[in-house]
């Protein structure tokens, strides 16, 4: 069995959602709250990031981490209400060294766990794969084949 390089996939998880969130964040020093005020699709959130943001200031990055859906828009307040770029940072990077740890350690432990249950399926897994289309196929082609046979 091969994996990954638990090192370099920590420091890649690491370094691919720091840039996404320091790239919202100087979005929200730049034009933050028009956008998120004014966007249909981040109104909602933004609601809910500024009830965070009041209640649990810079903290709030730990919480919206395990939060979908709820990234951008926060991160975009907090550039927007003046935290410091050094504040953010020191808190998002313990996040997300906290966040990355524990997703590649439960990724880690249920592959080698799915590994060790499923690993004699893999004789059948042409047999699984034709099975799954064929239902998904079934699934889409079943309202058509009903609505042509009311139609006789």
């Amino acid at each position: 069995m091969k994996l990954l390089n638990p090192v370099l996939s920590l420091v890649f998880a690491i370094l691919g959602a720091f840039i996404h969130e320091i790239l919202y964040f100087f979005i929200g020093k730049w034009k933050g709250r028009k956008f998120l005020e004014e966007n249909k699709y981040t109104q909602k959130s933004f609601q809910k990031a500024k009830e965070l943001l009041n209640k649990y200031g810079v903290y709030s990055i730990f919480i919206i981490r395990f939060l979908y859906g709820m990234r951008m828009a926060p991160i975009m307040l907090m550039g927007a209400s003046g935290i410091g770029i050094v504040r953010f940072t020191v808190f998002n990077l313990i996040s997300l060294l906290v966040w990355a740890i524990l997703y590649l350690a439960l990724g880690y432990f249920f592959g080698h766990t799915a590994e060790i249950m499923f690993g004699k399926v893999k004789e059948y897994y042409f047999i699984f794969i034709i099975l799954v289309i064929t239902v998904i196929t079934l699934i889409f082609i079943y309202p058509f084949i009903k609505k042509k046979l009311k139609f006789r």
